[in-house]
């Protein structure tokens, strides 16, 4: 049977299944655009919201590589 995908995470876990940099992922919490929860100490990202946020964000535009150019010899 496999694992069911948490309802909240921990920041660390987060970071892992997200791909999301430490440093953005505070910078999104602090904005309220990532949503977390506090439970005493630990702060716990709610995993359906943040993969709908994810999901949310623009695609990423990426330009096709220019052609190498031949090397003299």
């Amino acid at each position: 049977m496999e694992n069911p995908t948490p309802k909240f995470t921990t920041i660390d876990n987060w970071i892992v299944m997200s791909g999301m940099g430490r440093r953005s992922v505070y910078e999104y919490l602090g904005s309220g655009e990532l949503k977390a929860v506090k439970v005493g100490s630990r702060t716990l990202i709610d995993v359906e919201a943040g993969l709908a946020w994810l999901r949310s964000r623009p695609p990423a535009v990426i330009r096709a590589p220019r052609p190498r150019q031949p090397v003299a010899a």
